[in-house]
């Protein structure tokens, strides 16, 4: 299959956003269900986060046309050393740009849709931010695959891994333990909403716990 035929690329993508967004709802609902949580939720959340999908596809557009143009360059290094390089610096990035989005004014402005869910998620939280949010991950991870000489398995493993640790973060929960080893969870994450200035951390809390941001309620 040759991924750089824009007859399998487009319709593949788009396929692929479309099925992650149906699994991560019915995740989430089925979640609530066991926990007996009533989650609610609006049209305008469900559109809101619809919106993001497409979005979330269109922003590939930039990184396809300069790989098909020779522009990134996927490389022979090892898939899972791709994973664990990609993991490594996005979370610190991604760090950055949280820790960013709750102090720079026009960020913080962007970012304060998505915590308008700090109560409670529902099933649709991981999609619901500003459309400016959702440009400004994807223009970084592009960048960060022009820079560095990925394996296109080991990013396609990542993205998978980006998507899924969304999903488990932004599920309701009855446990409070914000760690499992040095990962976050739904807690941690959940504590972060509610506290807004605290708990910047993605994958992990390493940079949370370096720089002092690090708050458990």
């Amino acid at each position: 299959m040759d991924l750089k035929d824009p007859y399998i690329f487009f319709p593949l993508l788009i396929s692929l956003n479309l099925l992650a967004y149906v699994i991560n709802v019915v995740i989430s609902i089925l979640w609530d269900k066991a926990l007996k949580i009533k989650a609610t939720i609006t049209r305008k959340e469900i559109l809101a986060s619809l919106i993001i999908v497409l979005l979330n596809t269109a922003i590939a557009i930039p990184g396809y046309v300069l790989w098909i143009n020779g522009l990134i360059v996927f490389s022979s290094m090892p898939a899972l050393v791709t994973f664990i390089l990609l993991v490594l610096v996005l979370d610190l990035l991604m760090y950055v740009l949280h820790w960013a989005s709750h102090t720079i004014g026009f960020l913080k402005e962007i970012h304060l849709k998505h915590h308008e869910h700090s109560e409670e998620f529902n099933s649709v939280s991981l999609y619901y931010m500003s459309p400016w949010e959702s440009i400004f991950f994807g223009l970084l991870l592009t960048v960060v695959v022009l820079l560095l000489p990925l394996n296109i398995y080991g990013f396609i493993a990542f993205l998978v891994f980006n998507w899924f640790y969304g999903v488990m973060t932004h599920l309701n929960g009855r446990s409070e333990k914000p760690y499992f080893l040095i990962f976050t969870t739904n807690f941690f994450h959940k504590n972060h909403h509610k506290l807004s200035h605290k708990n910047y951390g993605f994958y992990t809390f390493i940079w949370d716990k370096i720089f002092r941001t690090e708050k458990i309620i």
